[in-house]
């Protein structure tokens, strides 16, 4: 991160009752709650966590400094600090659009056909791997659902699924991201514990029709579905 934009270490407060140092602190201080009102704090990278709670400790420091010395009311965030925090964010490269053509990252739960409930895909190595989740992209989520991963003689993308329905098993579409490249979905893949974002096996959601999502993204220009 542009360490002129957030300091590694917080300036020296000593005489907050200065008037740069009181601009400072507004600016700062709405920028914040920004950060706060948006949720974007929790999705910075690690790095941007730590700069923006050293600068919440500098803010708590110059407010605790002032308000001994200089009872004045409370000033709203200015329009200069959204400007600050959007171009702080845009420069940052997390937040740079991913490379590549734009389509469907999605996540399939693999299922057991009798009961409904959550069954991993045993393998057959010595050491117990298992495969509950699969992770895939697509440009064509119906095609890809519905006509490939459901067809037991489809030799495409999507070989672990092929295999998981030989074993008996079935899979529901438990989580889509749309619009996403290809580079999200490897992403979300590094990631590991799918078990975190399926809705199905932390029982906040339930399966997801091709059909009806890609109908509703077709009305909406940018979606993030999670039933």
């Amino acid at each position: 991160m542009d360490s002129a934009s957030l300091p590694d270490q917080p300036p020296s407060l000593k005489q907050p009752e200065s008037r740069p140092a009181l601009r400072v602190t507004e600016l700062a201080s709405g920028l914040l709650l920004l950060l706060d009102e948006h949720g974007i704090t929790g999705r910075l990278p690690l790095d941007a966590r730590a700069q923006a709670s050293r600068l919440r400790h500098a803010v708590k420091l110059t407010v605790q400094a002032t308000t001994g010395t200089a009872a004045r009311p409370p000033t709203p965030p200015s329009a200069t600090a959204g400007e600050l925090l959007q171009a702080w964010i845009a420069a940052q490269p997390w937040a740079q659009p991913d490379p590549g053509p734009v389509g469907w990252a999605y996540l399939l739960c693999f299922r057991d056909p009798a009961t409904g409930e959550h069954r991993p895909l045993r393998g057959n190595g010595c050491r117990g791997q298992f495969a509950g989740h699969y992770w895939g992209w697509t440009d064509d989520l119906v095609r890809r659902i519905n006509r490939e991963h459901r067809n037991p003689n489809w030799t495409g993308p999507g070989r672990l699924v092929q295999v998981a329905l030989a074993a008996g098993l079935t899979f529901e579409l438990a989580y889509v991201e749309y619009p996403a490249t290809r580079s999200r979905e490897r992403r979300l893949k590094n990631q590991g514990g799918a078990y975190r974002r399926c809705p199905l096996c932390r029982g906040t959601g339930s399966p997801l029709d091709p059909v009806q999502v890609a109908a509703a993204v077709s009305r909406l220009p940018v979606a993030r579905l999670e039933d």
